[in-house]
């Protein structure tokens, strides 16, 4: 699984090693490969239904989406097997690329209304065959990873109804809130779907972004025909009792369970391995720029001990340091291609105390010393690179 996901990003398979020693490889290429190989897995992966729901958008929005697949190395004939996964930093990769080129300020709920009845593939049918609208949430959210690792939806109760809330586990600042615009605006879309209702409408929904134009926010009023909160502290909607109770059209419990145990079937197959250190990443993105992070205040948020969240990080392969130096690279990478950021900047967003850790930390990772394309360094930086 891993090797085929890094030939899919990387464009080809890892070398053979042979007995001639043509393709031996150095310690350090073999420290950048295995952290090339970590970071493809720090966002999991997606299937195909969401990236094909935003190539629908950006086709009618004119972009040029073979371009887009090119960059982020996806094989187009891939598109056309249900069963393919791409990494999530393919799929990231692809949307900053139809979001910038779409030129389209809210291209994420733009792509919300291309929702197909097999969006969800096996979750859509569960929903289908489902008595009503809360038993549909309650059976498919826990099995949400099945359409990708994007983000996790909390299901919270309320006294009006219940709340989902979504956290998006992305990290590209310009591709976060489409995703979380896209996800919502698809859930509610979908519960339209298979209520049969186009005007069926949650109680309210918050958004983190900031308050867009007066033009802007009609579109958002109108997709979700309800009031609509910006700049909250969470991505949410919140569903009133009677539409959670209301019958659904085509309720089957015996082609449920059925569905049921071929998603779970599914769900095992894709494996869960990476769910701790998804969480653990989420988490150190968030810290990072906030405060120094260490072991122990990671893992009591993900309610465990320091030992407890290194012992089960190198079960799967990688540690706690591993894992930061992971999410400081994918950052890393982004400030330096898609902001204006200097160099000093980017290493104290990167929680770093000194802009020549920060060189020395890059060329570790990648082999090379970190390379803006937008902004030129003052001299006295260029200096850092040479001590």
């Amino acid at each position: 699984m891993l090797q085929h996901i890094v030939s899919d990003k990387y464009g080809q398979p890892l070398p053979a090693m042979n007995s001639g020693n043509q393709y031996e490889l150095t310690a350090q290429e073999l420290n950048v490969m295995a952290r090339k190989a970590e970071r493809v897995l720090s966002l999991g992966t997606t299937s195909l239904p969401p990236v094909q729901q935003f190539l629908q958008a950006a086709r009618h929005c004119k972009v040029e989406v073979a371009k887009g697949l090119q960059q982020a190395n996806i094989e187009p004939a891939c598109l056309q097997c249900q069963d393919t996964r791409l990494s999530g930093e393919q799929f990231q990769q692809l949307l900053h690329y139809l979001i910038e080129q779409a030129n389209h300020p809210l291209f994420g709920l733009y792509s919300a209304r291309f929702i197909q009845p097999d969006r969800f593939y096996l979750l859509g049918q569960i929903g289908l065959n489902s008595d009503n609208f809360s038993q549909a949430i309650r059976q498919a959210m826990p099995l949400e990873k099945l359409v990708g690792d994007m983000g996790i939806t909390e299901l919270r109760e309320h006294p009006q109804g219940l709340k989902m809330i979504w956290h998006c586990q992305y990290s590209n600042p310009q591709v976060i809130p489409h995703l979380i615009d896209n996800v919502l605006a698809s859930w509610v879309n979908f519960a339209r779907f298979l209520m049969q209702d186009s005007k069926a409408s949650p109680i309210e929904v918050k958004l983190s972004r900031p308050q867009p134009a007066t033009k802007e926010l009609k579109q958002y009023q109108a997709l979700f025909n309800c009031p609509v909160r910006f700049e909250q502290s969470e991505n949410a909607i919140l569903i009133d009792k009677a539409l959670l109770l209301r019958p659904l059209p085509s309720g089957d419990n015996q082609q449920l369970k059925q569905l049921m145990n071929s998603a779970k079937a599914q769900l095992k197959d894709i494996g869960d391995i990476d769910q701790l250190k998804l969480a653990a990443a989420r988490i150190i993105r968030q810290q990072l720029a906030i405060s120094k992070i260490n072991r122990e205040q990671i893992a009591s948020q993900l309610h465990l001990s320091g030992r407890s969240l290194q012992r089960q990080l190198l079960k799967q392969g990688t540690s706690y340091q591993g894992l930061v130096d992971s999410v400081r690279h994918d950052m890393a990478d982004y400030w330096l291609s898609c902001s204006e950021l200097s160099l000093s900047e980017i290493a104290l967003e990167l929680g770093f105390s000194d802009v020549r850790v920060f060189f020395r930390a890059y060329k570790n990772w990648s082999g090379h010393t970190p390379r803006t394309k937008t902004y030129r360094e003052p001299a006295r930086e260029k200096r850092a690179t040479e001590g």
